[in-house]
């Protein structure tokens, strides 16, 4: 593995640790509190030591210091002791169902700013003739993994605050109410979160854009700019449309896997080698 390699790996594996933050906006039964403890380490320990990532945010002037703070905040918010959103307790890890949108607010941006760097290295490598097509392989498998699960918790948020907003408008006999105005402004921000994970994609596999295509249909059917299919309800089309996504993340999963973990086990090896040789210089200087 060439150097620009290791540096796209280890900037795809902190892009994974950012990504695996979206598994609390899925309720589940349990959570690994061991997986936490192992998240809580990740999003910090690239720029807390001399890593790439780190490299890259001194070297980026402002919009460097953005994005530290930016990591930073996500971290205080979401993983810091003071979190209300995620907070480990004796009976395991308790996560706030109701604050889903700061981790959204983190999540997002960070991986789509690792997204730019990686774009960025990869552009100067080809440019240069270094070959980097395995980390390339597993950078698109690992963004088309990230989009799915993206879609995957913005839209179940979706209906459950459209069920919300529509329930709030009953209660009030079909008129606004703080309620229903505050559910529908928290509605906006989950489209525009969506809007943010269409627009910055760069897949264009038919499968992929099927999914998207449904998400979409489904956003103007709750706002009125489209029809509902003939002889179908809201809960059909929203089933359908979590069904799809639910898909393509099994089908993007497997694959992201197939080729993730041979780069990163590949990654170990080649760092396990360059600390024995610098191991073995150090004893022998005159070799």
């Amino acid at each position: 593995m060439n150097q620009v390699s290791e540096v796209i790996t280890t900037l795809l594996h902190y892009n994974v640790s950012i990504r695996d933050t979206l598994e609390y906006c899925l309720k589940k039964e349990t959570y690994d509190p061991k997986l936490f403890n192992e998240k809580k380490r990740a999003v910090l320990i690239e720029v807390d030591q001399h890593t790439p990532l780190k490299d890259i945010i001194d070297h980026s002037g402002e919009n460097g210091q953005k994005l530290e703070k930016l990591i930073r905040d996500f971290y205080e918010e979401v993983y810091g002791d003071s979190s209300t959103i995620l907070h480990l307790a004796d009976d395991g890890l308790r996560v706030d169902h109701n604050q889903h949108l700061p981790i959204y607010r983190g999540v997002l941006p960070i991986h789509e700013n690792i997204n730019s760097m990686i774009a960025g290295i990869v552009r100067d490598a080809q440019s240069k003739q270094i070959d980097v097509t395995e980390a390339v392989k597993v950078w698109n498998a690992e963004d088309a993994m990230f989009r799915g699960v993206a879609y995957l918790t913005l839209t179940n948020d979706l209906i459950a605050l459209f069920n919300d907003y529509n329930k709030a408008r009953q209660e009030a006999k079909g008129a606004e109410s703080p309620s229903s105005k505050f559910i529908s402004n928290d509605i906006q921000t989950i489209v525009s979160n969506i809007n943010f994970v269409r627009s910055s994609a760069k897949e264009h596999d038919l499968v992929y854009k099927n999914m998207e295509d449904k998400i979409v249909a489904l956003m103007e059917m709750m706002t009125g700019r489209r029809d509902l299919p003939t002889g179908k309800r809201f809960p059909d089309v929203m089933r359908e449309t979590i069904e799809t996504i639910q898909l393509y993340v099994r089908d993007a999963e497997a694959s992201f896997r197939a080729v993730y973990v041979p780069l990163v086990n590949e990654l170990l090896a080649q760092v396990k080698k360059d600390r024995e040789a610098k191991e073995a210089a150090d004893k022998n200087p005159q070799a």
